[in-house]
């Protein structure tokens, strides 16, 4: 059987962990969070719930003391946005100049989730740590180690959000959500008498706002000049608004008349230029990856891998090359529309997560040449 069609029994995690131990959860006051913090009171664990204040803007701190105060679970708030302005918000806005297009939940989870929030609780004498993610635990069928998985409703799983984990992370981590639908979640939210308050589905930092506007209240205007269209032999087509106003794959506003609709195919900060090309030149059939972090690391040089780009595709069958350090070539066995600098690429084999990596080039279907491996 191919490696990239490898199928595991996956579960919470929960069953690994001795009756009374000390779990942490945290706990955005939504339905996810206070679900998993029920189910581990269940189990007999001790629950405690922890919320992070990741900005300053950030409002709902009572709907998220009211919530636990219903579940009669320890709450505690802790101030973490000046690490999160840091590792994230600041990394998010540098990006966009340099011509990519980032995925900050990516990078969060590993940095402060999974990381700062677990060294503060494990301070406070926690030995798990547990979210409301919807993802699974699982053991390797080769080694017996563990590993992260789809979780069992496979519209909502979130494991591509958790790529980047390491294997130590997942070793204190419990995902009690790993076999529930988020309908049935609902449902036991409110049997508990909780307002149906779901986790956001946004940048969570934004608070509403576009991302856009953003960007141009924390950049310089200098960072914000405006450049030429160009078609991919270098052609001035026209003039475009500034880098940070684009994306790979991007249609809408960039007001430029021709017989087909144009699309972006690259970003190219360096000379302020943004590659623009039909919608068959928006698709790759090879990336690179690279800060990789394998939480199962492959056997092989080259081996078959599915490949998910981006948080709502579906993975993708490829051959995936290792090359020196923390990076990987990757081609697909069909090409891909809009494969982005700066999102995630995460890899599989069947449900199973091997690990994930920052996209950091596409090579433009047909037009530039591949080598086979």
């Amino acid at each position: 059987m191919p490696a990239k069609n490898m199928e595991i029994a996956a579960s919470s995690g929960i069953e690994r962990l001795k009756p009374g131990v000390r779990v942490a959860v945290a706990f955005s006051g939504g339905v996810d969070s206070a679900v998993s913090a029920v189910i581990l009171r269940e189990h007999g664990f001790e629950v405690r719930a922890y919320h992070l204040v990741l900005t300053e803007r950030q409002t709902g701190r009572d709907e998220v003391r009211a919530a636990a105060e219903a579940l009669s679970l320890p709450l505690e708030i802790i101030d973490v946005s000046s690490e999160f302005e840091g590792q994230v918000v600041r990394p998010f806005v540098e990006a966009y100049v340099r011509g990519l297009t980032p995925n900050p939940c990516v990078a969060c989870n590993p940095a402060i989730k999974f990381s700062l929030l677990w060294e503060k609780a494990r301070e406070r004498g926690a030995e798990y740590l547990a979210t409301g993610h919807y993802a699974a635990l699982g053991r390797s069928p080769e080694t017996g180690d563990l590993v992260l998985a789809r979780a069992r409703h496979i519209q909502k799983d979130q494991s591509y959000f958790l790529c980047r984990l390491t294997r130590t992370m997942l070793a204190r981590s419990v995902f009690p959500l790993a076999g529930l639908s988020k309908t049935r979640v609902k449902r036991r939210a409110a049997a508990l008498g909780l307002k149906d308050r779901s986790e956001s589905q946004e940048i969570c930092f934004l608070l509403g706002e576009n991302y856009r506007d953003f960007l141009l209240s924390r950049l310089e205007s200098s960072k914000i000049r405006p450049g030429n269209f160009v078609d991919p032999a270098g052609r001035v087509l026209g003039r475009h608004r500034g880098v940070i106003h684009y994306t790979v794959g991007q249609r809408r506003g960039l007001n430029l008349p021709g017989p087909t609709p144009y699309y972006v195919t690259a970003l190219d900060p360096d000379n302020n230029q943004v590659v623009i090309g039909t919608k068959a030149e928006t698709y790759s059939r090879s990336l690179r990856a690279g800060r990789i972090v394998w939480s199962l690391p492959p056997k092989t040089e080259v081996f078959s891998a599915l490949v998910q780009i981006r948080s709502r595709q579906r993975p993708a069958p490829a051959r995936v090359r290792l090359l020196s350090g923390d990076q990987a070539e990757v081609i697909f066995d069909q090409a891909q529309t809009s494969v982005t600098p700066g999102q995630a690429a995460a890899f599989y084999q069947g449900n199973v997560l091997m690990g994930g990596g920052w996209i950091e080039k596409a090579l433009i279907f047909d037009k530039q040449p591949l080598e086979s491996f």
